[in-house]
């Protein structure tokens, strides 16, 4: 009779055959965690409950194995494939404010990171390539608050397609504009200009406080806003940006 159990595998299993106690059950799961791991990649998505519930359908599909029909392997992950129905039904559950929150908490401590290893706040620019997240997504979680609707989340500032927050006179081709020099700049002019607009959710900051985000003088950032205000003008012929 053919055997197709993986010789790497055999010895954890045939003792696990004679051993299905609580303590017996661990031992063999950290001997085919390789494959638990394998299908939680492939079927587990970005659920919660992946790692956990992929590992009671291993053991599940273990107790029914047979070393005559496949391989040890190929039997556990065929029956790991539940995990796709698993994960679109956490994927419902979790609602739009609790993933939100969850984006936040992970924005907050990764701009932290960012801040203590660059000396300085990052810009939107930077944490948007760091985070893998767009610049819409960075303004959504930043304007959630408790308790608002998810209409009122939708309310969007210039660089994000929508109109609260927009600059006076808001029209596409200034938008585009207002992009093509954010883009352009450094990513000190970057935040600066964020702070000063409300950019991507931002509050908006007077140069005081802007000048205390960024570790540099008041002037500093007066200098720095009429340089940034000046590549503004080239399109634009309203002055909005070195308000104080």
């Amino acid at each position: 009779m053919s055997n197709y159990l993986e010789d790497e595998y055999r010895p954890a299993f045939e003792s696990w055959q004679a051993d299905q106690t609580p303590a017996g059950n661990a031992a063999f799961m950290q001997s085919i965690d390789p494959i638990v791991q394998k299908g939680v990649q492939m079927y587990g998505g970005n659920s919660p409950l992946s790692a956990s519930r992929g590992r009671l359908m291993a053991l599940s599909a273990a107790r029914k194995y047979d070393p005559s029909r496949s391989r040890l392997q190929s039997h556990i992950l065929n029956h790991m494939q539940g995990l796709q129905r698993v994960s679109r039904q956490q994927s419902q559950l979790i609602k739009v404010p609790e993933q939100v929150l969850m984006d936040s908490q992970r924005l907050h401590h990764h701009t932290q990171e960012l801040t203590d290893e660059m000396g300085r706040e990052p810009s939107d620019a930077e944490l948007s390539d760091s985070l893998g997240i767009s610049m819409k997504r960075l303004a959504h979680v930043r304007r959630y608050q408790p308790g608002m609707t998810s209409g009122q989340m939708e309310a969007a500032d210039p660089m994000s397609g929508g109109v609260a927050g927009s600059i006076p006179g808001d029209h596409e081709a200034q938008d585009l504009w207002t992009r093509i020099v954010y883009q352009d700049l450094s990513p000190l002019d970057q935040r600066i200009m964020e702070l000063t607009l409300g950019l991507h959710g931002n509050q908006k900051l007077s140069n005081s406080e802007i000048a205390k985000r960024v570790g540099r003088s008041p002037g500093a950032i007066t200098q720095r806003k009429m340089r940034i205000q000046q590549l503004l003008d080239q399109e634009q012929q309203y002055s909005p940006f070195v308000a104080h």
